[in-house]
């Protein structure tokens, strides 16, 4: 895999909120939807990371153009002859097809992947010319949910149903063959051209430092209500137990991901923690993380 997945980050700051904060029922719908959603590309990633060395795997590309507006792709999959695209959706339950949108049984609409698709390989068609790169692109609505349903499905190169994802990446494999420099300099030239992930997150709830519960955080549950020992803490929710300074370092990550422009000092890192970690503790990490 040439660019690996990272959880999108949306996705960790809603959960920090949801842990800190108070969510209304409609942003902790969307938390489940975003939540979802990276659930379907770990299972895509679960078929693509057999893929052999003669193809090149991109995950989470945000890409910002010269001449035109950035635009994100789930995953790039770059073989000799061909640049595969796909949009990834993780729905479950049964659906019909229709041209401009999916309905849900009994009558859910959502827009049709596939047109989501084909917008994104006109993107990135234009966008490897100013690169100055001619090579074929495919695109693909890939549908990862082994529960999914699509009823009147047209057969359509272009849709990839769960049934038919092994065979899809098996004759992708097969018809591999070695990758030259042309190659890797159009995979290191997209990523080169990466943009902030933060220009696609604009629906992230108004939150204050005052306004949000302190602590630290269960590493496996989240859970604020920790008893800690010397060296060591343990959940009261779920029992997990581990070393005080593993939770403390993800603390103060997940401070300047909440706060990336405030600076990072004992004293406001001491309420953060509520006063529970000592502030000679926090001097020690702020200097190994210096």
């Amino acid at each position: 895999m040439y660019h690996p997945r990272e959880k999108p980050y949306l996705l960790i700051i809603m959960e920090s909120l949801a842990v800190r904060g108070t969510l209304t029922s409609k942003q902790r719908q969307y938390l489940k939807h975003l939540q979802k959603g990276f659930a379907g590309e770990q299972l895509f990633d679960k078929l693509t990371v057999q893929l052999n060395s003669n193809c090149l795997t991109l995950n989470d590309l945000f890409l910002q153009p010269h001449l035109s507006n950035a635009f994100q792709i789930d995953s790039l999959i770059l073989t000799e002859r061909t640049l595969y695209l796909y949009e990834i959706k993780n729905y479950s339950g049964e659906y019909y097809y229709d041209e401009e949108m999916l309905v849900k049984i009994p009558n859910f609409k959502v827009s049709n992947p596939l047109i989501q698709a084909q917008n994104t390989k006109n993107k990135l068609t234009i966008f490897l010319k100013e690169l100055r790169y001619e090579i074929e692109i495919k695109a693909y609505a890939t549908y990862v949910h082994p529960e999914f349903t699509l009823f009147n499905a047209p057969k359509h190169e272009g849709i990839l149903l769960p049934s038919q994802l092994k065979s899809h990446f098996d004759n992708i494999q097969k018809q591999s063959k070695p990758l030259t420099n042309f190659h890797k300099e159009i995979a290191a030239d997209l990523i080169a051209h990466q943009t902030d992930p933060m220009l696609f997150t604009n629906d992230i709830p108004n939150y204050s430092f005052a306004g949000l519960r302190k602590g630290l955080c269960c590493e496996e549950c989240n859970s604020l209500d920790l008893e800690l020992r010397r060296n060591q803490y343990h959940c009261c929710s779920c029992g997990y137990e581990h070393f005080i300074n593993s939770a403390l370092s993800a603390c103060i990550k997940e401070y300047q991901r909440l706060f990336p422009n405030d600076k990072l000092t004992t004293s406001i890192l001491y309420i953060w923690c509520a006063g529970k970690i000592s502030r000679k503790r926090i001097t020690r990490m702020l200097n190994t993380l210096n």
